[in-house]
């Protein structure tokens, strides 16, 4: 049968939107691209979220047809203001403040029993319609978050039934997503699962991005089994093919991505590397981060800390590229053990000493030694951490062109994807 390498791309978070969930579905529409498929993107027209990186925009193909659609979703900021205020009066003992928050997340899940982006879908849907109709394409490819574009997939596949074959891109677990039980409520709850068992019911192949969430999946919908993947996040070797790392004038920990107060949360790492025998040194976090979290350093002065805020994805890999150590923060609980922070695979690539920190066990433990990328410690482990930090200094020799290493290429996994699409056929 002859191969038809057209696709249909439905993804609500696209440049000039920034962070990291734009880079996956960025990056396999750019290596589609390469490998000869012509590509259709649904997209809103306005930028789901108020943090902006038009450098992205860089990496879309000029032959891609870029559909944009209105919105009725909300614009999203770096951090989510519910789970914000959350943090700042769940664990007050103020009876008023606690009622506070249970009303606002109460509002909250009426409103939006899905996510805050479900008032993009009718526009999204019927440009999809339209383009599968008019271009007669039979690959779609939908992924989440906001998981309220997969919904998307089950009217798709409605209308037209075998004539697509449509993937299900988990970028997150959903309704396995870490503190899900305790931050959502019953009710909203029981709405998430329905939707998801229709997604995977519906859908023809099922991605995620870690081999814990497929099979944590698959212990509770044991069916899904013949359509599940695994395909990782990655790094694109073009973003590193001009690195131009920044020069510091002292000794420099960096740590590149998001910090939400209930995740990443740093702040035992920074106790613990204030007492490092270090003479003259510097932490810099470029990203995003919790209010609650950051003003909570703030009063803790520690004049090593440096907050520099949001940067472009090449200002950020320079950055990165320029420091002593790079830093990855778990938390150390029971989700945080099988959870891969979205830029590991880039830091990595840059090849810089890498210390880790999170529970005792875990993937990124895992990964760390596979790819001999750094040192890992517990978080709750002063000693440790210490430990792992004379030793990146004095005896680390890094790895940045093994095989284990260039699997994680972006090319490399959206030959993966192309290959699930081929095997659908």
């Amino acid at each position: 049968m002859k191969r038809d390498n057209r696709i249909l791309m439905i993804v609500n978070e696209f440049p000039p939107t920034g962070e990291s969930g734009v880079q996956r579905p960025l990056k396999f529409l750019k290596y589609l691209d390469r490998a000869g498929w012509e590509c259709w993107i649904v997209t809103p027209r306005k930028p789901t979220k108020n943090v902006l990186d038009q450098s992205l925009c860089e990496d879309i193909p000029p032959n891609a047809h870029i559909i944009r659609t209105h919105n009725w979703g909300l614009t999203a900021s770096a951090t989510d203001l519910v789970a914000d205020i959350r943090a700042k009066t769940a664990t007050k003992k103020s009876p008023a403040k606690r009622l506070m928050w249970k009303a606002i997340k109460l509002v909250n899940d009426i409103l939006f029993p899905v996510d805050k982006q479900i008032g993009w879908t009718p526009f999204a849907l019927l440009a999809s319609i339209r383009v599968i109709r008019k271009q007669k394409i039979r690959n779609v490819y939908i992924t989440g978050f906001p998981f309220s574009a997969l919904l998307m997939g089950i009217p798709l596949k409605r209308i037209f039934g075998n004539r697509i074959f449509w993937v299900a891109d988990y970028r997150d677990a959903w309704q396995f997503e870490p503190l899900f039980e305790s931050n959502v409520l019953p009710f909203r709850s029981h709405i998430i699962r329905k939707c998801d068992d229709l997604v995977l019911r519906t859908c023809d192949r099922i991605l995620f991005v870690t081999e814990y969430t497929k099979a944590r999946y698959q212990k509770h919908f044991a069916w899904i089994k013949e359509k599940a993947e695994v395909i990782t996040n990655g790094f694109d070797d073009d973003d590193f093919a001009q690195v131009q790392p920044h020069k510091f004038d002292k000794f420099t920990f960096v740590y590149m991505g998001k910090i939400y107060g209930h995740k990443g949360n740093p702040i035992p790492l920074l106790r613990a590397i204030a007492n490092a025998n270090i003479m003259d040194f510097q932490y810099i976090h470029i990203g995003t981060i919790a209010t609650e979290v950051l003003q909570e350093i703030e009063s803790m002065k520690l004049p090593f800390f440096h907050f520099w805020g949001y940067k472009s994805h090449t200002e950020a890999i320079n950055i990165s590229a320029g420091a002593d150590i790079n830093v990855i923060v778990n938390n150390n609980d029971a989700e945080s053990t099988r959870v891969f922070p979205g830029k590991i695979f880039e830091l990595i690539k840059i090849g810089k000493p890498i210390l880790a920190v999170g529970p005792p066990h875990g993937i990124v433990k895992d990964l760390m030694e596979q790819t001999q990328s750094g040192a890992y410690a517990c978080i709750d482990d002063e000693t440790a951490i210490l430990d792992a930090i004379h030793w990146l200094r004095t005896d680390y020799h890094a790895r940045t062109d093994s095989a284990t290493i260039r699997a994680f290429s972006r090319r490399e996994l959206t030959a993966k994807l192309i290959e699930v699409y081929h095997n659908g056929r």
